[in-house]
């Protein structure tokens, strides 16, 4: 099969297929877990039960931000946001009062990668602004992000096993235009809500970074319910523009975490090494050299279906979609968490 037409297979896969799965959702908990049976979760896609559980066997985590950040806000404001949305999901409070055995390190160096893909050797799990927002190793075949989406997470693991191996946080840093698609401006907005057309990116990347630890989104039991578990939840769906109410869990994403990474002894100690080694550039060599999206051992998000990795020859790699989207709304709300237009 040629490399085009591989590309091709995965993203009918990955945007055809509900991804992840439910983890016997009910009247208290409907979070969902990804899954290695799944494609893609965009929008209200439901969860369902295919194949093994995503999870870092090794729950010491680095991820770095690339360093050309956004139009829309100075790097160190974002850096700001994202450490401050990952910090929530590892003080998360488990009962007992303890935390979840995770643990997240930002890279002291910013990445140069705003590409989705795994290599064999060295990578870093990026988290990069994209305009045009694509892939910019797509083929012109192949499926573009979703418009209507804020930002796109892969999560790259081992279709035997669920073991998460690298992810990537694309996130849309297109102009977001009414009725037609998300993305900035962003802003580190006031509690009391964002202001105009800005959209909270600290809460945006709280909602991706469940997906960086193998959360689906979750299932709702009665969608229009303002009240129902899931539509109360980070880790729901979609996402009001100028609300900031992603940026702290609720139960059932507590819950998630809690199940996935039940307390233990990880502490600042640990050491967070991505698969292969750090690599923060993906782009260019040490000589400024291109590196091409076909370089040997680049496993791209589009042509990542059949590539031999890991623990034995017939384990397989597979990079999982999970899509964060954006409803179109301007107005700020009056109540409640999730409340819908």
């Amino acid at each position: 099969m040629s490399r085009r037409s591989l590309r091709s297979f995965c993203w009918a896969i990955a945007f055809g297929l509900a991804m992840s799965t439910s983890v016997a959702p009910n009247d208290a908990s409907a979070y969902c877990q990804m899954t290695t049976g799944g494609g893609a979760q965009v929008g209200e896609q439901a969860c369902v039960e295919i194949g093994e559980p995503l999870v870092w066997t090794n729950p010491c985590l680095s991820y770095a931000v690339d360093g050309r950040g956004s139009v829309w806000m100075d790097l160190s404001e974002i850096e700001d946001s994202v450490n401050a949305a990952f910090e929530t999901w590892e003080t998360a409070e488990c009962p007992g009062g303890s935390t979840p055995n995770l643990v997240f390190k930002p890279s002291m160096q910013p990445s140069t990668c705003k590409r989705a893909e795994f290599n064999s050797v060295g990578n870093v799990n990026t988290i990069a602004f994209l305009d045009p927002w694509e892939d910019p190793c797509r083929d012109p075949d192949d499926l573009p992000y979703d418009p209507r989406a804020f930002a796109v997470t892969i999560v790259w693991h081992n279709t035997t096993t669920g073991e998460i191996l690298d992810v990537d946080m694309m996130v849309n840093d297109q102009r977001f235009v009414p009725g037609g698609r998300a993305g900035g401006p962003y802003d580190d907005c006031p509690e009391t809500g964002c202001d105009g057309n800005d959209a909270d990116l600290r809460g945006i990347v709280t909602h991706e970074a469940g997906h960086f630890i193998g959360i689906g989104h979750c299932n709702p039991i009665d969608i229009d319910d303002p009240d129902d578990p899931c539509v109360v939840a980070t880790m729901f769906a979609s996402a009001d523009r100028n609300a900031v109410d992603k940026r702290s869990l609720a139960p059932d994403d507590i819950n998630a975490v809690c199940d996935i990474y039940p307390p233990g002894n990880l502490d600042e100690t640990c050491t967070a090494i991505p698969f292969g080694g750090l690599q923060l550039n993906c782009e260019t060599t040490e000589s400024g050299n291109p590196i091409a999206c076909d370089a040997p051992g680049a496993f791209s998000s589009s042509s990542g279906c059949s590539c031999s990795t890991t623990q034995t020859p017939a384990d397989a790699l597979w990079a999982t979609f999970a899509v964060l989207i954006g409803l179109t709304v301007t107005r700020r709300r009056s109540a409640g968490r999730g409340a819908r237009s």
